[in-house]
């Protein structure tokens, strides 16, 4: 693979907050506001006619993980895969990490669509999401959410600039309830983060297991930051619920599961449920503490020969002994899935190559005759898995095993032109 050695392919553009004030600090501010300069220099000193894309995601905080710098590879991969040009002009691959903090991700944002960057992808976490789907309207650039799995991205806060490429909370919640319906899950009570991500969970969930013949007995909340859960796992068990709904992020969820097992409550005959589950999560928590439990995932690194290809690919760049997760590897997708859109379309104008980028079908390593459909979403098929027993696992990424694949107009929330008025 061609790597990109351009000093504009290096340089990582990553706004820092602005802290309280303390003469302490006077020398670190001159020393960010000399870098921040410098980066401004550097940024208007390329050449004109570079071709701008920005990965924008935490890559230094609790995140970094469902994305981060493994986005960038993917990314960076994409770009080579392509030639490293389209309409005869140099890419250049910018990076930011937005700190997890809306105000943050729409400066840097800001900064890369006014110096000529035509779309942003992966995005991360809700707030920061949803405000980044604003803007791109706003500036009349593209956002393409990798790592970003708020539904109401394609629905109340839609926007025909915005794509949600990976997955939403309604596929993952789809698969990880099916499984524990089908066997005898009926009662469940929710442990829910108190954010946009946790409610919209939430609410998907409640009205799948009602429609499906479930109940919801009760739900409590928790803070994003916490790090404690034995008050409302109490709570749970009090209900007398079978199943426990862990409504949170994957950060929360892998600790709620271990706290969880702490009380016995998987002893003492609760199910656990948890709703955002990804690889690197169960790979933290280890086969002994996840066996068993059900996931839903767009993407396993070991179900194709394809799949495996790209993996030891994306392994040997990142100098890391780690698969890529959904996440990272859409983000090879959505990339050179809009690289061809641009080419095709032979004018980088948003219009054009949005209009593009829904009337091609996507096909790589991960989507099979995939589409944008009106109001955003990316249609594809979804997968259910069971976590092995550490007995079954020949590896150390040998972690899942398939139970079903969701497709993808059963696994997709339906378009609701009540919900987004780009649904006709």
């Amino acid at each position: 693979m061609r790597s990109l050695h351009s000093r504009a392919a290096k340089r990582r553009l990553t706004a820092v907050p602005r802290p309280l004030f303390s003469p302490r600090l006077s020398a670190w501010h001159a020393a960010v506001t000399l870098f921040l300069a410098t980066s401004a220099s550097l940024a208007w000193s390329q050449p004109s006619n570079a071709f701008k894309i920005g990965i924008l995601n935490d890559a230094s905080g609790p995140y970094t993980d469902l994305s981060g710098p493994g986005s960038v590879v993917a990314a960076k991969m994409a770009i080579s895969d392509f030639g490293g040009k389209v309409l005869g002009r140099p890419i250049e691959l910018l990076e930011g990490d937005h700190l997890n903090k809306s105000d943050t991700a729409l400066t840097i944002a800001r900064q890369w669509y006014d110096s000529g960057a035509r779309a942003i992808f992966d995005i991360g976490v809700a707030p920061v999401a949803i405000a980044m789907q604003d803007l791109a309207k706003q500036k009349n650039r593209i956002a393409i959410f990798t790592s970003s799995g708020s539904s109401d991205l394609t629905g109340k806060y839609c926007s025909p600039n915005g794509i949600q490429w990976v997955y939403n909370t309604y596929p993952q919640v789809r698969a990880s309830t099916r499984g524990v319906l089908d066997s005898g899950g009926k009662n469940w009570y929710f442990i829910t983060v108190d954010y946009t991500y946790g409610k919209s969970v939430q609410s998907d969930a409640t009205k799948m297991l009602q429609a499906d013949g479930g109940r919801v007995i009760g739900a409590t909340t928790h803070a994003l930051a916490a790090s404690d859960f034995s008050s409302q796992l109490l709570q749970a068990q009090a209900s007398g619920a079978q199943v426990i709904g862990l409504a949170t992020t994957s950060v929360q969820t892998s600790g709620m599961i271990k706290q969880a097992d702490e009380f016995g409550l998987r002893a003492k005959g609760r199910r656990l449920a948890p709703l955002s589950l990804q690889l690197y999560d169960v790979k933290a928590l280890g086969l002994k503490a996840a066996q068993d439990l059900l996931v839903g995932e767009a993407y396993y690194w070991d179900q194709t020969d394809d799949t495996r290809k790209f993996a030891m690919r994306f392994k040997e760049h990142l100098g890391k002994n780690r698969m890529p997760n959904m996440s990272q590897a859409g983000t090879y997708g959505a990339v050179l899935h809009y690289l061809k859109a641009v080419a095709a379309a032979g004018t980088d104008d948003t219009a054009a190559v949005l209009a593009k980028m829904k009337s091609m079908p996507i096909n790589d390593f991960m989507t099979k005759n995939g589409s944008i459909r009106e109001d955003g979403q990316v249609m594809r098929d979804f997968y259910i898995f069971r976590v092995k027993k550490p007995a079954e696992s020949k590896g150390e990424w040998d972690l899942y095993a398939p139970v079903a694949t969701l497709p993808r107009d059963i696994a997709q929330r339906p378009a609701d032109k009540n919900v987004c008025n780009l649904v006709k």
